[in-house]
């Protein structure tokens, strides 16, 4: 009897495959293309190539964390989009990464977010910077509320953190005359 049930067991182990080595997962591959945003000029390519490749980690990266810098994340919509869209106001970044996540996923697969910085100026103050930007952003979605253009200028906050990264801790998006505006994109698809 204590042969069958030993026999029974080998045969259960050896049938489960519980003593084969498995495959290696493949490297998580979320962080491709990020560099360390050790001056504000990287930060601003880390945030424009994570908008474009849709990938939420890197997006984030680009903003405060309160764990390393004691300032919370402000966002101030352009005119007219907190009136049109009113999640906008109070905007933190819980809602950030909501709407970048919506972002994703509206975005047709196989295409990428367009999204280009130009006009670029400056002001350093040592640990903490102000960049202003024009900006030209264009998504391809099924959603044609969401598919299109999207064009303003923006002003960034930055400051540099205990890690010694440059973060995003401030970001007042500017309408241009009557272009539909990076708020309004935001709006849509929170």
């Amino acid at each position: 009897m204590k042969k069958n049930i030993f026999l029974l067991f080998i045969i259960f182990l050896v049938s489960c495959d519980l003593l084969t080595t498995r495959s290696p997962e493949p490297p998580n591959t979320s962080a491709k293309n990020n560099i360390a945003a050790t001056n504000p000029d990287s930060l601003f390519k880390n945030l424009q190539s994570s908008v474009q490749q849709g990938i939420l980690e890197n997006y984030v990266s680009c903003f405060v964390d309160t764990s390393f810098l004691k300032r919370k994340f402000r966002f101030i919509p352009s005119s007219g989009s907190s009136s049109q869209f009113p999640v906008l106001n109070g905007w933190n970044m819980d809602a950030e990464k909501q709407y970048f996540q919506n972002q994703k996923i509206k975005t047709v697969s196989g295409t990428s977010v367009v999204l280009n910085f130009s006009n670029q100026l400056n002001t350093q103050f040592g640990d903490s910077a102000v960049y202003q930007f024009d900006y030209s952003l264009t998504i391809t979605s099924n959603d044609r509320n969401i598919n299109g253009s999207y064009a303003g200028s923006s002003e960034f906050k930055v400051f540099r953190d205990s890690r010694n990264q440059w973060v995003i801790v401030g970001w007042s998006d500017l309408r241009k005359s009557n272009l539909t505006s990076w708020s309004d994109l935001k709006g849509r698809l929170y």
